[in-house]
């Protein structure tokens, strides 16, 4: 494993740690509560800069592999990425909860679709998009978690 690589996985690791905290906390407070609305918009924020920080990522592999005939695409799909992280900042936060669920879950299926070929498959390893993949949907599941009441 690369120096590159033990440093994405640390960051992973401690974002989702930080996403599950957040949640653990909204989750255990009364919904009624005002804490309850700050803590869910605190973990949509999050959310929110998680979503851009993995759009930027296809933006910055497409750019490095210009040679790829597709890479294009993986710009335009990270651009709308970084899109919909604008827009979880926009919405209530249950509202924002939900579109960042939707937006990692998304994410994820764009992984995904670089292995069957779809997408550049040489853009980046097969383990990069797996484990992106399996990234993004814990924390999908986090950010619906803790929207649940």
């Amino acid at each position: 494993m690369t120096d590159t690589a033990r440093v994405l996985l640390t960051a992973a690791v401690l974002s989702g740690v930080t996403m599950a905290t957040f949640a653990w906390r909204v989750m255990r407070t009364d919904p009624s509560h005002p804490d309850r609305l700050v803590g869910e918009l605190r973990l949509a924020q999050w959310a929110a800069v998680l979503l851009t920080a993995i759009g930027a990522i296809p933006i910055g592999a497409a750019v490095v592999h210009t040679a790829l005939p597709v890479g294009g695409a993986d710009a335009a799909i990270g651009v709308v990425f970084v899109g919909i992280g604008g827009l979880v900042l926009q919405r209530p936060p249950r509202e924002a909860l939900l579109l960042a669920t939707g937006g990692f879950l998304l994410h994820a299926l764009v992984n995904l679709a670089h292995r069957p070929g779809w997408l550049a498959p040489d853009l980046a390893p097969r383990w990069w998009t797996v484990g992106c993949a399996i990234y993004d949907v814990l924390l999908a599941a986090i950010c619906y978690g803790a929207r649940h009441r």
